[in-house]
C-alpha cells in the first residue's frame, strides 16, 4: 500500500507536498468544487471541467469576469498542485460545479459531475483545493465515492476567518429560519421591537421593554404551550364563533386598560410612598376592571367549548367578583385601617355570601347536567337495543 503524507504548504521541489513511501504510482485526483457555480454564472463554464487546460481556461475567465471571486484562485492552486503531483504519479485536475441554489441541488449536481469525472478517470484518492468553509459540506459526498487523501486550503488575503464567519452565521439563519421556535425567537420578537419603535419613537422604549419582559416571562417559565393554546382558540373562536371571538378581543382591552390605568395611578404616587400603598393603591384601582376582562374572557372561551351549563359558567363569575370584592376592601383597608375597618369585615361577609351562592348555584347546575347526561345515555341504549332487535330475524323466517 502507498502512503502519502503532508508535509508543508509549498508546492516547490526544495520542499515538496507528498513522501511517497513505496514504488508504486497511485491515481489521483485534484479536486475544486464551486458549490455555488460561480464559474457557471459569471463565467459560462459548465461543469465538469476536467484537464489542466481547461481548467486553465475557466480560471482565466472566471478572473476576468470577477477579479474580487476567491474561486478562480482556487482553480489555479488547483492546477499548480496538479503540476507538482504529477512529477510523481498519476494525476489528474477537475472542477465541479454545483448550483447556485445552494442546498440539495446543488449537491445533487456535484454529485452527478464526480460520477462523471471518475468514469474517466479512475482515481485512488482525492485531493482537495478549497477556498472557504462553504465547500467543507461537500466533504461527504466527496468521501461517499472515492477517499479524500488530504486538503489544501486556498487563504486569500481577504481574511479565511471572516469568510469562514461569514458561513456560520448564514447557516446559523438557515437554520434558525427552518426552526419555528428560534424564529420567533431571534425574528419575531425583535421585528416588534422594531415595529413599536418605529410607531411610537422614543416614548415606545417603555413598551418595548414591556414586551421583552413578557417574552422572557413566558420562555423562563416555560408557557410557550399555555400561549400557543390560546392563540389556537383564539383563531378557533374567529373561524367558528364571532361572538366567543369578540368577547376575546373585549378581554384584552380591558387587559390593556388596566395595565394603563395602573401605570398612571402609580406614576402619580411613586417616590410619595411606601412600596406596599402604592401596590394597594395600583390594585384597588384596576382589580374590577380585571374581573370584567376575567369574565368576558371565561364566557367566550364557554362558548367555543360548550361544556358546561349557564349555572356553573355564572357560578364561577360570581367566584371571580367574591375574590375581587375582598381584594379591593383589602387593599382599601391597607391604605386607611382607621376608616376603612368595616367596610373590610362587610366585604369578607358578603364574599363568603357570594361563594355559598355560586357553591349552591354550582351543585344544581352539575345535577342538572349529570341528569341530562343520563338522559341521552338511556336514548342512546334504547336506540342501540331496537337497531339489535331489528337485525333479528323473526322466527317464521328463521324456521323457513
Amino acid at each position: 500500500m502507498n502512503i502519502v503524507i503532508l508535509l508543508g504548504k509549498t508546492l516547490l521541489n526544495k520542499d515538496p507536498l507528498f513522501l511517497t513511501m513505496t514504488a508504486k504510482k497511485e491515481r489521483l485526483l485534484v479536486l475544486n468544487v464551486d458549490r455555488d457555480n460561480d464559474v457557471g454564472v459569471k463565467a459560462g463554464v459548465r461543469g465538469p471541467i476536467i484537464g489542466r487546460e481547461a481548467v486553465l481556461k475557466a480560471a482565466m475567465d472566471m478572473g476576468l469576469a470577477d477579479p474580487e471571486d476567491s474561486d478562480f484562485n482556487a482553480m489555479f492552486q488547483a492546477v499548480r498542485v496538479f503540476d507538482e503531483l504529477g512529477k510523481q504519479h498519476e494525476a489528474e485536475v477537475a472542477v465541479l460545479t454545483g448550483d447556485k441554489d445552494v442546498g440539495m441541488k446543488s449537491d445533487r449536481a456535484v454529485a452527478a459531475q464526480l460520477g462523471q469525472v471518475l468514469e474517466k478517470f479512475q482515481a485512488d484518492y482525492v485531493v482537495m483545493i478549497t477556498d472557504g468553509a462553504e465547500d467543507d459540506h461537500v466533504f461527504p459526498i466527496i468521501q461517499s465515492k472515492v477517499p479524500i487523501l488530504s486538503v489544501r486550503k486556498v487563504i486569500v488575503r481577504q481574511a479565511d476567518t471572516l469568510q469562514s464567519g461569514y458561513f456560520k452565521v448564514k447557516d446559523f439563519i438557515e437554520e434558525t429560519l427552518d426552526n419555528p421556535k428560534y424564529s420567533i425567537l431571534f425574528f419575531g420578537l425583535p421585528a416588534i421591537v422594531l415595529l413599536l419603535l418605529g410607531i411610537l419613537g422614543v416614548e415606545g422604549i417603555r413598551f418595548v421593554i414591556l414586551v421583552l419582559g413578557a417574552a422572557l416571562f413566558i420562555k423562563g417559565f416555560k408557557l410557550e404551550d399555555i400561549v400557543a393554546g390560546g392563540f389556537r382558540e383564539l383563531r378557533v373562536s374567529l373561524e367558528k364563533e364571532k361572538l366567543s371571538f369578540f368577547a376575546y378581543l373585549l378581554g384584552a382591552a380591558f387587559i390593556i386598560l388596566a395595565s394603563y390605568r395602573g401605570v398612571i395611578v402609580g406614576e402619580k404616587i411613586i417616590g410619595t410612598t411606601g412600596i406596599f400603598e402604592i401596590a394597594a393603591t395600583v390594585l384597588s384601582s384596576v382589580i374590577f376592571i380585571l374581573f370584567l376582562s376575567a369574565t368576558t374572557i371565561w364566557v367566550g372561551r364557554n362558548m367555543i367549548t360548550k361544556s358546561r351549563t349557564s349555572t356553573h359558567i355564572a357560578a364561577v363569575v360570581i367566584y371571580a367578583f367574591a375574590i375581587s370584592l375582598f381584594i379591593y376592601n383589602a387593599a382599601q383597608f391597607l391604605l386607611d385601617p382607621a376608616i376603612l375597618g368595616i367596610n373590610f369585615i362587610l366585604s369578607i361577609i358578603a364574599g363568603f355570601l357570594l361563594i355559598f351562592l355560586a357553591l349552591g348555584m354550582e351543585h344544581r347546575g352539575h345535577k342538572h347536567f349529570s341528569s341530562r347526561v343520563g338522559k341521552i345515555r338511556s336514548v342512546k341504549k334504547v336506540a342501540r337495543v331496537a337497531k339489535i332487535r331489528k337485525r333479528k330475524p323473526k322466527p317464521q323466517e328463521a324456521k323457513a
